[in-house]
């Protein structure tokens, strides 16, 4: 049997393979670095295959060094930075490369870098959907207009680990908004009703927050869409505010009360019965009820 030999125009070259072969490995930034200390073409590859990087702060590495390292990944979508004082000065130079960001992480900060975040919108606003200021010191109602004002389509809000956020605030300027975090945070009581619609709210997590009743009938009859609910080690929130949540969110599936110690006279049945849509139900004394 004769057989024919087909013959390709393009040839592949061996780094394209390189590639290939570590994106179906599935691996992560660490196993990557360890690759990059092979060879220096490994490094070469590696670099255009890193999406997330994370900068902690070193004494010893100046500001541009920073920006020179970030500047080795040409295709990143995603950055943390812990900690550090010069923020202000690297977030607006970020526009000078090439990737566009999707996600960036801030968190233990004394402020939010407000110049810098300002500067940086400007040129990133239309690619960034997801924001992180988490373990921040201080936080005042005018951030919350800043956040809003530089990223309105923002789709993910991280605000995990810090004080007296107001929530309306947020809520009136992001309308994009699918899922906002706000685990381990002190929320600024919602005294009225908030006179806007936000039906795009779909994940919410006030876990270990000091989020009351009053917060929660406040919140849930403006989105009134939410899916999923975590109100784990809320200690303020009764039973009173869990059937508010249960009649206002008309959609709802996932609920977690683990640790709401004030939550007592609730079960499964009765939820079931407010809200039909649950499919999943955690209890405060830690029984989890799965349809």
């Amino acid at each position: 049997m004769k057989t024919k030999r087909i013959k390709t125009t393009n040839s592949v070259k061996p780094d394209e393979c390189w590639e290939l072969v570590f994106m179906f490995m599935f691996m992560d930034d660490e196993d990557y670095y360890a690759l990059s200390l092979v060879s220096k073409q490994f490094l070469s590859i590696t670099n255009r295959l890193r999406s997330s990087l994370t900068i902690k702060p070193y004494y010893d590495q100046t500001t541009e060094q920073v920006l020179h390292l970030i500047g080795r990944f040409p295709n990143l979508t995603s950055l943390n930075f812990i900690g550090g004082d010069d923020i202000d000065y690297i977030l607006p130079q970020l526009s000078t490369f090439p990737f566009r960001l999707t996600s960036l992480k801030l968190s233990h900060m004394s402020t939010i870098p407000a110049t810098g975040l300002v500067t940086f919108s400007s040129a990133t606003s239309s690619t960034l959907n997801s924001l992180t200021c988490s373990y921040i010191d201080f936080l005042h109602s005018t951030h919350m207009f800043l956040i809003g004002d530089c990223f309105p389509k923002l789709k993910r809000i991280d605000l995990s680990h810090c004080n007296d956020i107001c929530i309306s605030l947020l809520l009136k300027k992001c309308r994009n908004i699918t899922h906002l975090n706000l685990t381990a945070s002190s929320i600024i009581p919602l005294s009225r009703i908030m006179n806007f619609q936000l039906p795009t709210l779909e994940v919410l997590n006030l876990s270990y927050s000091t989020a009351d009743n009053q917060t929660l009938n406040v919140l849930t009859k403006t989105c009134t869409r939410i899916l999923q609910l975590s109100l784990g080690y809320c200690d303020r929130v009764t039973d009173k505010g869990v059937k508010s949540v249960l009649q206002n969110c008309i959609q709802l599936r996932e609920i977690n009360l683990k640790y709401c110690q004030r939550v007592v006279h609730l079960n499964v049945d009765s939820m079931l019965l407010l809200r039909p849509s649950l499919t999943k139900i955690m209890l405060p004394y830690l029984l989890a009820w799965v349809a």
